[in-house]
């Protein structure tokens, strides 16, 4: 393998790593789409000039800016917003992992839309990127009681919980949980 595609591919690797962890922190932040409207919006005032000067005002026809708000939808916006919302549920380490399903995704839908042949290798590939991600989804902790009974839970989960509970004054709960009984919820 040559040096050069080697140290491009672990700067991809090191650069999605520090997208989704930032995605992560800004998801956590932010509740609705405001982030990614004005990244979608930055991303176009910082492309349209560049297309304007290279093809004219051809491509600012109604028609073409109408075609680039499909592609920004189905491109960006769509998947960005799957994105963050799967990061807001998971742990980004199970979200970096499904993520590496996209590549497998694009390969399968290219067999299936576009009539496109794998070799065997290409084909041997897709089988270990889906059984690598298989194995690292499912050894996601589970939890281990409550109302949540089997879901699966990030790492960490209910700590703030906890906290909050260790920090109510003890009241007449505590004494029916003392006999065994349940304790009333609010």
């Amino acid at each position: 393998m040559p040096l050069p595609g080697v140290l491009l591919a672990l700067a991809a690797g090191a650069s999605m790593a520090g997208y989704l962890l930032l995605s992560k922190r800004t998801g956590d932040r932010t509740t609705g789409g405001g982030p990614l409207a004005l990244a979608v919006t930055w991303a176009a005032l910082l492309t349209v000039p560049f297309g304007v000067a290279d093809q004219g005002t051809a491509l600012l026809a109604p028609r073409i800016l109408a075609t680039g708000l499909v592609v920004a939808v189905l491109s960006a916006v769509g998947p960005y917003s799957l994105e963050l919302a799967a990061l807001r549920r998971l742990p980004a380490r199970t979200v970096s992992v499904l993520t590496s399903l996209e590549p497998a995704s694009a390969g399968l839908a290219g067999v299936l839309v576009l009539g496109e042949h794998l070799a065997l290798t290409q084909w041997a590939a897709l089988g270990c990127v889906g059984v690598a991600s298989t194995g690292a989804v499912s050894s996601v902790p589970r939890s281990t009681g409550g109302t949540g009974r089997g879901r699966r839970l990030p790492k960490g989960a209910g700590t703030e919980a906890d906290r909050c509970r260790d920090a109510l004054p003890a009241g007449p709960d505590t004494a029916a949980e003392s006999r065994g009984g349940p304790a009333p919820r609010p």
